[in-house]
């Protein structure tokens, strides 16, 4: 067996699933570049590092199920009188997740508040936050499905549990 396949094993053994496939080219990279055997180390790791972030990132929006894609970068503010971008870029600091307070964006249909909550959802999970998108409409939908059914306080339960999985500070989970 030559040296690369071993290596090739070594990593996935140790579960470095990114480097198995990226080792040739960050290989010829560190020769090419004549790297130090640091450096070496440094651009395999940032790449394994890389790779898991981006992997987290992706797992965390398909997950937090928004219905599409809406970046605040593209919300027209103009538009849009009962808040302002200074406003929106204040929630941004997040201190309103980590202090356990509501936002709620009210207001007739077409105003933008769909757009502002996945936009700042996105954000929120490129913070390092988890996020789960529900409008009001479905979660009273799932709930009434589950009173007649007879299952609300299981299902009620699971979304209190769904909710405190969320959330940073497990300790104050019921």
């Amino acid at each position: 067996m030559c040296l690369i396949e071993q290596v090739n094993r070594q990593c996935q053994h140790l579960k470095l699933s990114s480097l198995t496939t990226a080792l040739p080219e960050l290989l010829q990279q560190a020769e090419t570049n004549e790297l130090s055997y640091l450096q070496y180390t440094d651009l395999l790791l940032g790449h394994e590092v890389k790779t898991r972030n981006d992997k987290r990132l992706s797992a965390n929006r398909r997950k937090a199920g928004f219905p599409i894609e809406k970046h605040l970068e593209s919300f027209d503010y103009r538009h849009q009188t009962t808040i302002t971008k200074r406003q929106v870029n204040q929630l941004l600091d997040f201190d309103f997740i980590d202090n356990r307070h509501n936002l709620i964006f009210i207001g007739p249909p077409g105003v933008g508040k769909t757009h502002l909550s996945i936009g700042i959802g996105l954000k929120a999970i490129d913070a390092g936050y988890k996020v789960l998108f529900v409008n009001a409409l479905s979660l009273v939908e799932t709930l009434e499905v589950a009173e007649l059914k007879g299952e609300l306080k299981r299902k009620s339960a699971a979304f209190v549990n769904l909710i405190c999985s969320l959330l940073m500070n497990w300790a104050t989970c019921p």
